[in-house]
């Protein structure tokens, strides 16, 4: 599998854009900037062909609209939108949001019109391909809901994509199942909203059988590079 961070920063980062990680052709998150950021990395949204979203705070959500009417001017492949109960709702509120013109029934027929596919999730189900399975985990982020991890397991290999999220007994079970951990790490002490970096060394640690990736971080010096990874926006590496 190819991983590119696409992003890996916060909303209130400077250095890095709004988190993003494409695995192969399955993009997990697209917040504001995201198509932007693929642009200027010359992959271009004919190279997505799902996309995961963890939930529907604007950082992690809000750049669909602009995914949309490019590919609508572009004609491009279908593209699968992944996420929890609702999607399909949240989509339409966001399109008419941005591109309102009056006509109230313009995205009745968003699926053909926009060439996409709505699949909703409850926690713990799966979504199927030939050589992929993705599962819907529940995260935690403060008061926020619903919010979605998932784990990709493909070429016998599982990953995990967990952000934004604060530590809870479930993230412990994800980390023991998985190879590779991608997740909110935003800042370096755990709040009711997100883990800290403190706490995400400990476990690192703990489950050696799995490769942690820090994202969704601020601007602080990193550290304890020798146990967690620390992508930067553009990086790719092969698992």
């Amino acid at each position: 599998m190819k991983v590119t961070f696409i992003g890996t920063g916060t909303m209130s980062s400077i250095e890095r854009g709004n988190t993003s990680v494409l695995v192969d052709d399955i993009l997990f998150d697209i917040g504001m900037g995201t198509v932007k950021q693929l642009q200027r990395m010359k992959i271009y949204t004919t190279a997505v062909k799902y996309i995961c979203i963890s939930h529907y705070h604007s950082d992690h959500f809000f750049d669909i609209p602009n995914l949309l009417i490019g590919k609508e001017t572009r004609n491009e492949e279908k593209i699968v939108l992944i996420g929890a109960k609702g999607l399909r709702n949240k989509v339409i509120e966001s399109m008419k949001f941005t591109h309102s013109d009056g006509n109230e029934h313009k995205y009745d027929k968003i699926e053909e019109k926009y060439n996409i596919e709505f699949v909703e999730l409850n926690e713990g189900e799966k979504f199927q391909r030939d050589n992929f399975t993705i599962t819907a985990v529940p995260l935690k982020h403060g008061i926020c809901k619903p919010v979605q991890g998932y784990i990709l397991e493909k070429e016998n290999k599982k990953l995990a994509y967990c952000c934004d999220m604060t530590l809870f007994d479930g993230f412990y079970d994800i980390c023991n199942k998985v190879d590779y951990m991608f997740s909110d790490v935003n800042g370096l002490l755990t709040d009711d909203n997100h883990i800290g970096l403190e706490d995400y060394v400990k476990i690192a640690k703990k489950y050696n059988n799995c490769r942690f990736y820090a994202i969704h971080r601020g601007d602080y010096k990193v550290k304890y590079t020798d146990i967690v990874n620390f992508p930067m926006d553009g990086d790719i590496i092969e698992i």
